[in-house]
């Protein structure tokens, strides 16, 4: 899943985005508005698929200071 700071949020199976070797520009999965930048992304795992710990998603990086 990738979230833009416009809003935009969008599901794309990994299966989906297809391979590309180093000598490419990269892969597109999605376009952003003029000045839309993407500031999230996360793997949403599939049904039965180990998932991480509880909460994992939830705590700070270490360098990340509390507010």
């Amino acid at each position: 899943m990738l979230v833009s700071d416009g809003g935009t949020v969008i599901r794309v199976p990994v299966e989906g985005i297809r391979f590309a070797s180093r000598a490419t520009k990269g892969v597109t999965i999605f376009n952003t508005a003029e000045g839309e930048k993407v500031v999230s992304v996360e793997r949403i795992p599939e049904h039965g698929d180990d998932a991480a710990p509880a909460g994992a998603a939830d705590a700070p990086a270490p360098d990340v200071p509390r507010s």
